[in-house]
């Protein structure tokens, strides 16, 4: 009866918790639904776009720039490269001038999502709206303006003395609501002005108007709610903060979008607030999505989304000591346990001296975890950050590459770029990362290659010198070995070398052994 009573008092306490979820946690349920969610609504979108792409290539010549209007809007917050396609479809297609003006601002447009803020600016200034009666066309010239504006005034990449980027967003914002406050983008514009000007109250208003009127776009409903998030957050309201942020990042998944600042946001928000398993799990996702969608120059910026990877990694191993700490007192005590009750009764005495065994090899056990847990927090803490600097250089690398390609192929021509996309490069930055590899290990294990040679034969022993500035194949080999990588093929990709030489090279040494050859790589694994 007792036993009953206790599993109804169990699940009348798990109801009520489920009941008492906050709005936020609800948000957060609803969000990670979403995300697991993600893989189809990419499927539909790729099956709307592949519609679109049937009926590009059957349309006639005049309906030809309105569909690759609609697959450039599609794709210019999900890649880059998609969208740079459909930008030179609509220059090809284009017949009219106004056609023509909007093509221009597209290609605006692109250059703003994938942060070229620079041409961006230069290519808006070059278009002359001299002639331009069009209300519409004004619109969506001074609309691109507050985009370009805006990027620039968040993210200054670029900076010239005699420009003032956040009178000239004001400048467009105010020329803008004069034309129109009705539309969605009018609104908008306003509410932005209105945040910008302080007034934080009448701005959220104006977006939330905005949200209930909201067609089912979304993408608009996205920028409204992030927009409303950043209100509420500046108002010091975290929790509808993290509310709009999380619908926010529901509607990009929905979209699906990958350049919006939702997610990246969000784990921001929840890091602060010590909730680091969804905020690592949101970074990451953020980062995956800039670097599929080709949007680099917004991961690199997002320096402190690195610091939170790093952060909650460091703070994860702290509670996990914390643990270790909890369960040696707790065997510790239990010991006490033992003792005092085995001067009361002798009749346990077999059964308390097998239960001390069991403790002595618990012990034992959690002694080599310990140490074990040491060696791989030493060895964590060097290649994360070895890593993390070597990330950012190649990502700095691939985006001058990228800069360098597209020079060549626009001053020298197709073949230049052939000839330089055939240049061994990336031999140098092979070398460069097993000369970084050398440099941590042995920072690490500073002793490691006298400690191998004492496993040797004196005439299979390595020079200590040389082999301190650069490991040899066969010591990189037995570091791998160290390291925990032991099936040779992993081994054969990772140093990028043949399957028959590192069997070759792990049989040589074996053989070369002092001691039993089949206890050396165990031996090795061993060296501290």
């Amino acid at each position: 009866m007792k036993k009953i009573l206790f599993i109804t008092a169990l699940c009348a306490l798990a109801l009520l918790n489920s009941c008492s979820k906050s709005p936020s946690e609800k948000a957060l349920a609803e969000l990670d639904r979403t995300i697991s969610m993600r893989d189809e609504y990419v499927r539909d979108f790729e099956a709307r776009n592949d519609s679109l792409r049937a009926e590009l290539t059957t349309a006639p010549d005049s309906l030809r720039w309105g569909i690759a209007l609609e697959l450039y809007q599609s794709y210019h917050h999900y890649s880059v490269d998609s969208a740079g396609h459909y930008v030179a479809r609509l220059r090809r297609y284009a017949r009219t001038a106004r056609e023509v003006f909007r093509t221009r601002l597209t290609e605006i447009q692109l250059l703003v999502w994938a942060h070229d803020e620079d041409r961006a600016l230069n290519l808006y200034h070059s278009i002359d709206t001299s002639s331009i009666k069009d209300l519409n066309l004004k619109r969506a010239y001074l609309a691109i303006g507050v985009e370009v504006f805006t990027n620039i005034s968040r993210f200054p990449r670029i900076f010239k003395e005699d420009c003032n980027y956040a009178d000239s967003l004001e400048h467009c914002r105010i020329k803008y609501i004069a034309l129109d406050t009705l539309s969605y983008t009018g609104r908008k514009v306003l509410a932005q002005y209105l945040r910008d000007k302080g007034y934080l109250n009448e701005a959220l208003s104006v977006f939330q108007d905005c949200f209930q009127q909201a067609s089912p776009d979304y993408h608009e409903l996205t920028s409204i709610a992030y927009n409303m998030a950043l209100l509420y957050g500046m108002l010091g309201d975290n929790e509808q903060k993290k509310i709009w942020l999380s619908r926010s990042a529901i509607y990009d998944c929905k979209a699906p979008n990958r350049d919006f600042l939702s997610l990246y946001e969000l784990a921001l928000t929840l890091y602060d607030e010590g909730e680091l398993s969804r905020a690592n799990k949101y970074i990451k996702i953020h980062f995956n999505d800039v670097y599929e969608g080709d949007f680099q120059a917004k991961a690199i910026r997002s320096s402190r989304a690195q610091n939170i990877i790093v952060d909650a990694s460091m703070k994860a191993e702290r509670r996990l000591r914390t643990l270790l700490v909890a369960a040696t007192s707790f065997a510790v005590l239990l010991l006490v346990v033992v003792g005092f009750m085995l001067m009361f009764t002798r009749r346990q005495a077999e059964k308390l001296a097998v239960a001390n065994n069991a403790l002595a090899n618990a012990n034992k056990k959690l002694g080599r975890s310990n140490a074990a847990l040491a060696e791989s927090n030493k060895i964590k803490d060097n290649y994360v950050f070895r890593y993390m600097d070597l990330s950012i250089r190649y990502l700095d690398k691939v985006e001058e590459k990228r800069h360098e390609y597209r020079q060549i192929a626009k001053n020298k021509g197709v073949e230049s770029l052939l000839k330089a996309l055939r240049s061994p490069a990336a031999f140098s930055d092979y070398k460069e990362f097993y000369a970084i590899f050398d440099r941590t290990f042995l920072g690490i294990f500073p002793d490691f290659v006298e400690s191998v040679n004492s496993l040797l034969r004196e005439e299979a022993r390595f020079d200590v010198k040389s082999s301190k500035e650069s490991l040899p194949t066969e010591l990189r080999i037995l570091a791998t070995l160290k390291l925990g990588i032991e099936d040779s093929p992993r081994i054969a990709s990772f140093l990028k070398c043949s399957l028959s030489t590192v069997y070759t090279y792990r049989a040589k040494m074996r053989n070369q052994a002092i001691g039993p050859k089949e206890l050396f790589e165990s031996r090795v694994k061993n060296i501290s």
